[in-house]
């Protein structure tokens, strides 16, 4: 028997094998065990982290052996596996003997078991290692406490799940976790200073704290005979104007249901001061223990004693009372911690993709030609043939048109795409008072032929691809670089006539205001606006709920006149579908709907949540622009831009000389104080089984001194359940039944005094009798009435 030959057969085999292992692997290869470098990865805070917002990473490089240079690289998907689709990078050099720390930031829903960090050099993994920690979803609390005793805030990590169902995380800060960028601070939805030298931190680090705040951050300032070291530069944000320490006898305004006020052996020291803006939630006599106040979309607390201070920090019902007290203070900025920020942009996102230069042609004219291409290669082809007796071409002639007409077409639609990169913007600018601005922009970028492509975002904030799902994909396609004045996103291997995006959220300063001066008088909404902003708007409205008012331009230092009529008893339910944010397209689009919506259908969709976009804010002007809100370039390549954006204001009202003054239902919230059973949030409602569910609003939220004339109530259900209703008697300190406070959905000054509590406070029992899940819309008000002088 012959055995050379099943011999050499295998030592092919193994040596086909051997090769197969040296060939590379990918766009990972092995690490280079010679180069000593380290990674430390922390994740978040102290390894907790959220799946929504941006998360950043803390990572520590040591180096013992010889100078190293390369990128430190976060490699994250939200698809799962081994599928990495984007990079976040920076450029690192390390000396010998060195350790630096550098902090990169990445989406949390792009977070996984798999999400690793690297340190790379060119192609080749030096060192890598995961990220690991504790990732809590969108639903929990995350509060970031920065003050001189850790254990500051545990009371709020025992609040009854009965009382405030949200998970809470409390996690305490140091100065030196603090970032530097206010995109660092989204995953945290609560931020507390209590007995804190806020000088300790640096002007970068405060000003994040306040651009947070401004972007829909919830402070809360504390610290009694500390108050003025913790609110430090911060202190313009209070509600309350600060002005020196005092000491209470009693504490009965903290008293909550099933619990007694905490009980004093000794004065109290609290700080003391003047409400200067918002609402006083809890006052001791005279005292405001416990204010908020709104700025921009977020809201700041200010608590007028330390909260480590006895007896209250051991108080039984100190987590029962703050479980009220947030609710109370925050609102609907509650309802928000669970959205990530990089959703809001899907109106954008969608509308990015109608280039104007790539407009499909017009139908008819394609008919037409079609038309004539079959008329040539049917009749007249075969007519001239048979003519000529030469019927047999027509095998040849036919398909050869057929090819000169698909290259013909092939070319006519290269010319019309142009041999450029095309940049297409659809920004959203929604101005916060101040001279401030939330600025959200999706830029779609179509090329002409296959490469690589680098587009660069000027400015700070958070800057992220937003790529085609692609199954399979071990090397990312998307590589970011992120610095403090602006970002670069690579896209790698782009297909020709291809579309890659790119969306960025930034705070703006200094971009002035829309000034306005309305007040309520005769039924009307009257006064002029004047534009103070950069911004030459055009086809703009005015608008209070469903009451709007159309103007052709405003341009900078413009003013127009307003006068809108006041119907209360026809003002929108607030959340009620897309129908009302289609008031703000210009005329053209308007009307019926089109199954073909065009960009500016498609973006004012980001407009459905209205009050997010309005909170605060009774009346709000909405315009169009065609210019960028996002300085955008491309990097090597000429490219040609378009873009257009849709930017909001809010207007306030004034009184009027004799202090009438009219709020619409846009200006107070609903919150949700209370239920019998469980209750899941459903963005325009609540969905519930059979039980209550108790809702206050806060009738004086717009002006304390206001003296309430008049409540409108809307209430609605998706199903039209006839929910049962009943409002709170301050006085007997029962619920009585809806028809006795309200008449036609309208309470008249006689019954305020029993049914609005001394600060303004309306509570409305809902309930139902159902053993399935019923729908409760949002419910909203409208208030009239005269602000009375102090």
């Amino acid at each position: 028997m012959n055995r050379k030959k099943p011999k050499q057969w295998l030592l092919a085999f193994l040596t086909c094998l051997l090769l197969v292992a040296g060939a590379p692997g990918g766009w990972t290869p092995a690490v280079q065990a010679e180069v000593p470098v380290q990674l430390g990865v922390t994740a978040g805070i102290g390894g907790d982290y959220k799946e929504t917002g941006m998360v950043p990473i803390q990572v520590t490089v040591s180096n013992s052996g010889s100078d190293v240079e390369g990128n430190l690289v976060v490699n994250v998907s939200d698809r799962g596996g081994d599928s990495f689709s984007v990079a976040y990078y920076q450029p690192v050099s390390v000396a010998k003997g060195a350790t630096k720390q550098v902090t990169l930031s990445v989406p949390g829903n792009q977070i996984g078991p798999n999400t690793y960090v690297a340190f790379m050099q060119g192609d080749n993994i030096v060192a890598k290692t995961s990220i690991g920690g504790r990732r809590y979803s969108g639903d929990a609390l995350f509060v970031g406490v920065l003050a001189a005793n850790p254990d500051t805030a545990n009371f709020l990590g025992a609040m009854p799940r009965e009382a405030f169902n949200n998970q809470v995380r409390v996690l305490p800060l140091k100065a030196e976790q603090m970032p530097v960028a206010s995109t660092d601070l989204q995953m945290i939805d609560i931020l507390l200073l209590n007995n804190f030298a806020l000088d300790s931190l640096n002007s970068q680090q405060v000003q994040a704290i306040r651009e947070w705040t401004t972007a829909g951050g919830m402070l809360m300032l504390a610290g009694g005979a500390h108050y003025g070291k913790t609110a430090g530069e911060l202190k313009e944000l209070s509600p309350v104007e600060v002005t020196g320490v005092t000491s209470l006898t009693s504490l009965q305004a903290l008293t909550v249901e099933k619990t007694n006020a905490p009980a004093l052996d000794r004065p109290f020291t609290v700080s003391t001061g003047a409400l200067k803006s918002g609402t006083a939630l809890y006052t001791e006599a005279g005292v405001p223990l416990l204010a908020t106040r709104a700025v921009g979309n977020g809201k700041v607390m200010y608590i007028a004693y330390d909260l480590t201070e006895e007896p209250v920090a051991s108080w039984s019902g100190n987590s029962r009372f703050w479980a009220d007290a947030l609710k109370k203070g925050f609102g609907s900025n509650l309802n928000q911690t669970h959205r990530d920020p990089m959703d809001s942009v899907w109106a954008l996102d969608n509308a990015a993709d109608r280039i104007p230069a790539l407009k499909m042609p017009d139908m008819k004219w394609l008919a037409l030609f079609f038309g004539v291409y079959a008329f040539v290669a049917g009749p007249i082809l075969f007519f001239l043939l048979r003519r000529k007796r030469k019927q047999g071409l027509m095998w040849g002639v036919v398909p050869a048109l057929a090819v000169v007409t698909g290259i013909g077409i092939f070319t006519f639609g290269a010319l019309q795409r142009g041999t450029t990169p095309l940049l297409h913007q659809v920004g959203f600018v929604e101005m916060l008072g101040d001279g401030k601005a939330s600025a959200k922009a999706v830029t779609a970028m179509f090329v002409p032929s296959s490469s690589d492509y680098e587009i660069v975002v000027k400015g700070n904030g958070r800057t992220w691809p937003i790529l085609p799902y692609q199954y399979g994909q071990e090397e990312p396609k998307a590589w970011v670089s992120t610095q403090p004045d602006q970002a670069q996103v690579q896209f790698k291997d782009v297909e020709f006539w291809s579309m890659r995006k790119v969306g960025t959220d930034q705070h703006l300063s200094d971009v002035g205001t829309f000034e306005s001066d309305l007040i309520f008088t005769n039924g009307a909404l009257k006064g002029m606006v004047t534009n103070k902003s950069p911004y030459s708007l055009r086809n703009v409205v005015v608008a209070a709920d469903n009451q709007t008012q159309s103007f052709p331009e405003l341009t900078p230092g413009q003013s127009i006149q307003v006068e809108l009529k006041f119907d209360p008893s026809t003002q929108t339910v607030t959340g009620r579908g897309r129908n009302s944010s289609r008031l703000f397209l210009p005329s053209p689009y308007q009307g019926n709907y089109n199954p073909e919506p065009s960009r500016e259908e498609m973006m004012v969709d980001i407009l459905e949540d209205r009050p997010r976009f309005q909170k605060n804010a009774p009346v709000m002007l909405v315009g169009w622009m065609d210019a960028p809100v996002v300085e955008m370039d491309m990097k090597g390549s000429p490219f040609k831009p378009y873009s257009i954006s849709l930017v909001t204001a809010p207007l306030s009202i004034k009184p009027s000389p004799d202090g009438y003054v009219y709020y619409p239902t846009s200006a107070f919230d609903a919150v949700k104080t209370g239920s019998s059973t469980e209750v899941d949030d459903v963005g325009d409602g609540y969905m519930m089984r059979a039980g209550d569910i108790t809702l206050e609003f806060e009738t004086k939220a717009q002006n304390k001194s206001l003296q309430v004339e008049k409540v409108n109530l809307y209430t609605w259900s998706d199903d039209n359940t006839p929910f049962d209703k009943q409002v709170y008697n301050w006085k007997t300190q029962t619920f009585d039944p809806l028809d006795k406070a309200f008449v036609k959905n309208v309470m008249t000054k006689d019954k305020t005094a029993d049914y609005l509590s001394v600060e303004g406070t309306l509570r409305i029992k809902f309930s139902h009798s159902f053993e399935d899940h019923r729908h409760l819309g949002t419910p909203v008000i409208s208030v009239e009435g005269k602000v009375i002088k102090p």
